[in-house]
């Protein structure tokens, strides 16, 4: 046993590798290393710090000094459990003491002076090998308790050295385990992690070790939580009864599935949504009250194929299945008439604008308004091209070929002057970023200096070559003055929208 103090406090530990430890603890960080003593164990050891980090030093050769350090964690492992004590039954803190040691090997100056490393080194030379301080470490490990510092087996064949894993294959075997290290594991928050939490039910749960191979024991263990049940002493037979028909290598899927069954698992709750009723509107004629019914049987039946081959390859619950079914059984009666009626009141307006973004576009587009056309007034929109399609829409609408050409060209011209504007926008936004100085020294944006410059009678864009680029100015030609435009600020492309806007 190794009693550390400081001023004030002392701190025990069972080996010295449990003292590394202690050295993190910021009290003992923080104590000069003069006032840290150390006594224990059964040679003298000194307390040191070296480049700001404690450590230790004894005597000794490089081998003898790792050689006892893993003979304490020996003789202790021996004493508390017994010969040849198996890994679960070693309580975590006592087995981290062990695996503490294998850090060490990275940071050798932390228990070797220079010296002691030289000298091992030297001595390596000399025998024609080489130094290393990792293979000493599993060399002197696997001779002690027959593994190294990846760890001893676990029932899959690979070796892990993390004891959780080791605990939670036991715990599934029901192998018996000591109370005081099942203690420290209840105590940890997060025990069991990476791929076991599925240990943390049988650590609680005693009932259910040994009862489940690990494959079917983890997916049932990863369908309860995920349906936010418990796994309880009362609800483990029923468990284990449930799930014994299938396959010992289940998917999540099989599991949820024969819960359900079993009457386990029920269906989840509807969404808060369906306990609020819907404000569906009124139709404003029997176009749209056509249009609404087909819009809700689309969406129904989608939403059902949709569940049903999800189910049918296998990617989906029965228990969710029921759940989609359900919703969109429900949804059908929530479908609102605000589309219905949007497309109705632009048919009775003849917006063509709006009429010819829904309807004008592939067959695979807006199915349910071209079907709602076609049943109501007869007016048929898939199957055919483009232009059949654009003709039927303004002859809907009662417009002739001439009539639909005047409105075709009008509608160009406004889309036109539309992308003017916008490119217009774009450019003065683009100017505003940019900065020119007045000829009085002001320092004024881009587009300001266009618009003072088309003020103040510059009018006319004139550009000339300079090497591989152009120049652009705003000229006056009166007055035989030019104002700077630069195409890559936005002040050239916006001096021609200013100046085409005034010519028109």
């Amino acid at each position: 046993m190794y009693q550390l103090s400081i001023p004030g406090q002392v701190f025990t530990t069972p080996t010295l590798s449990g003292v590394f430890a202690l050295f993190a603890n910021e009290a003992v960080q923080a104590t000069e290393t003069t006032l840290i003593n150390l006594d224990g164990g059964a040679a003298a050891v000194r307390v040191t710090r070296y480049n700001g980090t404690l450590g230790i030093r004894r005597d000794g050769t490089v081998a003898e000094i790792v050689a006892a350090m893993f003979d304490e964690v020996r003789s202790l492992w021996l004493s508390t459990y017994g010969p040849d004590p198996k890994p679960w039954r070693i309580r975590a803190s006592h087995w981290e003491l062990l695996f503490a040691l294998f850090d060490l090997a990275r940071t050798p100056t932390r228990f070797l002076s220079t010296n002691q490393i030289d000298a091992q080194r030297a001595a390596g030379r000399e025998a024609g090998q080489f130094f290393n301080l990792s293979s000493l470490f599993n060399d002197l490990a696997n001779e002690r308790f027959g593994f190294t510092s990846g760890g001893p087996c676990v029932p899959r064949g690979s070796t892990n050295g993390r004891h959780e894993v080791h605990v939670a294959y036991a715990l599934l075997r029901n192998e018996p385990i000591a109370e005081a290290v099942l203690s420290e594991y209840r105590a940890m928050e997060r025990a069991f992690r990476y791929g076991l939490e599925w240990a943390s039910t049988l650590l609680e749960v005693p009932t259910l070790r040994g009862r489940l191979p690990a494959a079917k024991l983890q997916q049932l263990v990863s369908v309860m939580r995920a349906a936010k049940q418990p796994v309880t002493a009362e609800t483990v037979d029923s468990l284990v009864v449930a799930v014994a028909g299938i396959s010992n290598a289940p998917d999540f899927i099989e599991i949820d599935d024969a819960l359900f069954a079993a009457g386990i698992l029920s269906v989840d709750v509807l969404p808060s949504m369906f306990n609020e009723p819907a404000e569906l509107g009124t139709p404003v004629n029997a176009f749209a009250a056509c249009l609404r019914q087909i819009l809700a049987d689309a969406r129904r039946d989608r939403a059902v194929d949709h569940a049903d081959m999800e189910r049918a390859q296998g990617r989906m619950t029965a228990r969710r299945h029921k759940l989609e079914s359900g919703m969109a059984l429900l949804l059908h009666g929530r479908e609102t008439f605000e589309w219905a009626n949007r497309v109705a009141v632009a048919l009775e307006q003849r917006d063509l604008s709006l009429l010819l973004q829904v309807l004008d576009s592939p067959d695979t587009r807006n199915r349910s308004s071209k079907r709602a056309v076609e049943e109501h007034y007869g007016v048929r929109l898939r199957g055919m091209n483009a232009k059949d399609r654009r003709r039927a829409i303004f002859a809907l609408c009662g417009m002739d070929a001439a009539a639909q050409a005047t409105w075709e060209a009008a509608d160009a011209e406004r889309k036109a002057a539309a992308r003017k504007a916008e490119d217009a926008q774009f450019a003065k936004e683009a100017a505003q970023r940019a900065q020119y100085q007045r000829p009085d020294g002001v320092v004024i944006d881009g587009a300001s200096h266009v618009e003072d410059a088309i003020a103040s009678g510059f009018r006319e864009i004139r550009d000339w070559p300079m090497g591989a680029s152009k120049q652009y100015a705003l000229v006056n030609p009166d007055l035989g003055e030019a104002r700077t435009l630069r195409a890559k600020d936005g002040t050239l492309d916006y001096a021609r929208a200013m100046l085409e806007r005034l010519a028109a």
